[in-house]
């Protein structure tokens, strides 16, 4: 399926990263799986792309879908409730298996639970019961698991992302990564509106060590509950710099485009509002390469 964009948007494509894309299998259903969204990547030339899971590691299946389609897949592991939440070992053995990203707390995270409406596609699958995921204890202190996991993601050199975690739990746990050596900080979808960061508490995160923000065309969708404006990507990518920003799909909803036509979305919808090609080129490409280590 070669998709029809402009030739600068086709250019862009051609060695792009998307570290950011929801597969099927899942719990939820997703537009395409991994070997399918790999080769759609391959046809487009891009270089590589990274597929989550809320409840289940991928770095196995991503192993597959390479081998399958020789293009790079890779996987992750997002410390929810169905690996055992802050969990050393769960993280020990997806790094053993190639995972490139773990996300902290995402769907499982106590802040994200207080409004599980915020993504509204996802909630009627979180129940009513859970206690959420803090990665704080009562006096404000990371809690003990979390040193053993940051440095394990130290030890592999492998990305931090941020996850659903509230602001209060970024600013503990982004320095202390930093100081426990994790090079790799990413803060997850900084404008969502579950998650709202300012302008001037992006500018913090990355005094504190943050080394991106990831910045997702998902949140003006309306697989959100409250989509935020395409323009507000653009202002926030303005503010922080393209040399301190991601941009990824966040994609493989049912009702979206797929992942490799949104992401073309995404770059001519930049281009648009004013954005220059090198500076979409750094943040789908050059940024998320180093990120992943290629």
């Amino acid at each position: 399926m070669r998709l029809r964009f402009e030739p600068t948007v086709l250019g862009l494509l051609e060695g792009a990263i998307d570290v950011h894309i929801h597969s099927a299998p899942d719990i939820y259903t997703r537009i395409l799986n991994d070997i399918e969204l790999a080769r759609q990547a391959q046809e487009m030339g891009m270089r590589a792309i990274v597929v989550k899971n809320h409840f289940a590691p991928t770095a196995g299946r991503a192993a597959l879908a390479t081998s399958e389609t020789g293009f790079p897949v890779f996987g992750a592991v997002a410390l929810n409730l169905s690996v055992g939440g802050l969990n050393p070992l769960a993280v020990e053995i997806a790094l053993k298996m190639g995972a490139k990203i773990v996300w902290l707390p995402t769907l499982h995270a106590a802040k994200f639970l207080e409004n599980k409406g915020h993504v509204k596609n996802l909630s009627q699958a979180l129940g009513e019961d859970l206690e959420g995921i803090s990665l704080l204890e009562a006096d404000g202190s990371l809690k003990a698991e979390m040193g053993a996991i940051l440095d394990l993601i130290a030890q592999w050199d492998v990305i931090l992302a941020t996850g659903h975690i509230s602001i209060d739990e970024a600013r503990a746990v982004v320095p202390a990564a930093a100081a426990r050596g994790v090079k790799k900080i990413v803060i997850t979808h900084p404008l969502a509106s579950f998650v709202n960061y300012s302008v001037d508490e992006m500018k913090g995160m990355l005094d504190l060590g943050a080394t991106y923000l990831e910045h997702v065309y998902n949140d003006t969708t309306r697989q959100v509950g409250h989509p935020i404006p395409i323009r507000a990507l653009y202002d926030g990518i303005k503010a922080l710099g393209a040399k301190h920003c991601i941009m990824s799909t966040d994609a493989g909803q049912w009702l979206n485009p797929v992942p490799v036509q949104q992401f073309g979305i995404y770059m001519q919808d930049m281009l648009n509002l004013g954005l220059t090609e090198r500076e979409i080129r750094v943040m789908t490409a050059d940024n998320p390469a180093k990120a992943l280590g290629l």
